[in-house]
Protein backbone atom coordinates (compact mmCIF):
# COMPACT_ATOMS: atom_id res chain seq x y z
CA UNK A 1 0.00 0.00 0.00
CA UNK A 2 1.37 3.54 -0.80
CA UNK A 3 -0.54 6.75 0.64
CA UNK A 4 -0.38 9.18 -2.09
CA UNK A 5 -1.70 12.31 -0.15
CA UNK A 6 -2.54 12.68 3.67
CA UNK A 7 -6.16 15.28 4.28
CA UNK A 8 -5.52 16.13 8.29
CA UNK A 9 -9.43 17.36 9.12
CA UNK A 10 -9.93 20.15 11.54
CA UNK A 11 -13.02 21.37 12.93
CA UNK A 12 -13.39 25.33 12.90
CA UNK A 13 -15.23 27.52 14.50
CA UNK A 14 -14.83 30.33 11.52
CA UNK A 15 -13.83 29.08 8.52
CA UNK A 16 -12.60 32.46 7.10
CA UNK A 17 -10.68 33.20 10.14
CA UNK A 18 -9.11 29.69 9.56
CA UNK A 19 -8.63 30.01 6.08
CA UNK A 20 -7.11 33.24 6.89
CA UNK A 21 -4.41 31.88 9.65
CA UNK A 22 -3.14 29.17 7.48
CA UNK A 23 -2.65 31.02 4.25
CA UNK A 24 -0.42 33.58 6.93
CA UNK A 25 1.45 30.12 7.37
CA UNK A 26 2.11 30.11 3.46
CA UNK A 27 -0.27 27.60 2.88
CA UNK A 28 -2.68 28.07 -0.36
CA UNK A 29 -6.31 27.14 -0.44
CA UNK A 30 -7.03 25.17 -3.13
CA UNK A 31 -10.71 26.80 -4.39
CA UNK A 32 -11.78 23.45 -6.23
CA UNK A 33 -11.90 21.49 -2.66
CA UNK A 34 -13.28 24.54 -0.88
CA UNK A 35 -16.52 25.60 -0.10
CA UNK A 36 -18.38 28.53 2.40
CA UNK A 37 -18.31 25.80 5.09
CA UNK A 38 -14.93 23.98 3.80
CA UNK A 39 -11.19 25.37 2.87
CA UNK A 40 -8.81 23.11 1.33
CA UNK A 41 -5.64 24.51 2.49
CA UNK A 42 -2.42 22.48 0.71
CA UNK A 43 0.43 22.07 2.75
CA UNK A 44 2.46 19.86 0.18
CA UNK A 45 1.90 17.86 -2.66
CA UNK A 46 1.03 14.71 -0.55
CA UNK A 47 -0.65 16.89 2.60
CA UNK A 48 -3.58 19.27 2.74
CA UNK A 49 -5.52 20.73 5.74
CA UNK A 50 -8.75 19.90 5.34
CA UNK A 51 -10.79 23.11 7.91
CA UNK A 52 -14.40 22.03 8.53
CA UNK A 53 -16.89 24.55 10.34
CA UNK A 54 -18.21 22.27 13.28
CA UNK A 55 -21.38 21.62 11.31
CA UNK A 56 -19.31 19.73 8.36
CA UNK A 57 -17.14 18.15 10.21
CA UNK A 58 -19.76 16.63 12.31
CA UNK A 59 -21.44 15.33 9.05
CA UNK A 60 -18.55 13.00 8.79
CA UNK A 61 -19.03 11.28 12.49
CA UNK A 62 -21.06 8.30 12.62
CA UNK A 63 -22.67 6.63 15.42
CA UNK A 64 -21.92 8.15 19.07
CA UNK A 65 -18.62 9.77 17.66
CA UNK A 66 -18.58 13.35 18.53
CA UNK A 67 -16.23 16.28 18.28
CA UNK A 68 -13.90 17.17 20.62
CA UNK A 69 -14.74 20.02 22.76
CA UNK A 70 -12.65 23.69 22.40
CA UNK A 71 -9.56 22.95 24.40
CA UNK A 72 -9.26 18.79 24.34
CA UNK A 73 -6.70 17.13 22.40
CA UNK A 74 -7.52 15.90 18.97
CA UNK A 75 -4.27 15.69 17.46
CA UNK A 76 -0.77 17.04 17.16
CA UNK A 77 0.30 18.11 13.72
CA UNK A 78 4.24 17.92 13.43
CA UNK A 79 6.01 20.16 10.51
CA UNK A 80 9.89 19.66 9.41
CA UNK A 81 10.95 23.07 8.39
CA UNK A 82 13.95 23.58 6.02
CA UNK A 83 15.83 26.05 7.90
CA UNK A 84 16.25 28.05 11.42
CA UNK A 85 15.16 31.04 9.13
CA UNK A 86 11.48 29.23 7.75
CA UNK A 87 11.11 28.21 12.02
CA UNK A 88 11.56 31.97 13.09
CA UNK A 89 9.41 33.21 9.97
CA UNK A 90 6.67 30.19 10.24
CA UNK A 91 6.41 31.89 14.33
CA UNK A 92 6.27 34.98 13.36
CA UNK A 93 3.33 34.62 10.63
CA UNK A 94 1.43 32.37 13.13
CA UNK A 95 1.61 34.45 15.76
CA UNK A 96 1.07 37.57 13.88
CA UNK A 97 -2.13 35.90 12.45
CA UNK A 98 -3.84 35.18 15.78
CA UNK A 99 -2.20 31.89 17.04
CA UNK A 100 0.16 31.51 20.32
CA UNK A 101 2.98 30.00 20.96
CA UNK A 102 2.26 27.08 23.16
CA UNK A 103 6.01 26.34 23.53
CA UNK A 104 9.04 29.16 22.82
CA UNK A 105 11.24 28.29 19.54
CA UNK A 106 14.37 26.81 20.85
CA UNK A 107 17.00 24.56 20.60
CA UNK A 108 16.29 20.76 21.97
CA UNK A 109 17.93 18.42 23.24
CA UNK A 110 17.59 15.86 20.02
CA UNK A 111 19.07 18.73 17.58
CA UNK A 112 15.98 20.07 16.47
CA UNK A 113 15.37 23.92 16.67
CA UNK A 114 11.90 25.07 16.73
CA UNK A 115 8.49 25.20 18.62
CA UNK A 116 4.78 24.69 19.12
CA UNK A 117 1.78 26.97 17.71
CA UNK A 118 -1.38 27.02 18.27
CA UNK A 119 -4.36 28.19 16.02
CA UNK A 120 -7.16 29.82 16.57
CA UNK A 121 -9.61 27.04 17.04
CA UNK A 122 -6.91 25.27 19.42
CA UNK A 123 -4.71 22.83 16.77
CA UNK A 124 -1.43 22.50 17.99
CA UNK A 125 1.44 22.70 15.22
CA UNK A 126 4.99 21.55 16.44
CA UNK A 127 7.07 23.04 14.03
CA UNK A 128 10.71 22.56 13.92
CA UNK A 129 14.02 22.54 11.37
CA UNK A 130 17.02 19.19 12.25
CA UNK A 131 20.41 19.22 10.55
CA UNK A 132 20.90 15.93 8.21
CA UNK A 133 22.30 13.65 10.61
CA UNK A 134 26.37 13.13 10.34
CA UNK A 135 27.75 9.54 9.69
Amino acid sequence: MAVQMVFPNYAVADIARATSFYEALGFAKNPVFSDEATSCVVVSDQVAIMLLEHAKFDEFLTGEQQRAPQGALENLLAMLLGSRDEVDAFASAGTGAGGTLSKPVEDNEWGMYGGQLTDPDGHIIDFFFMEAPQG
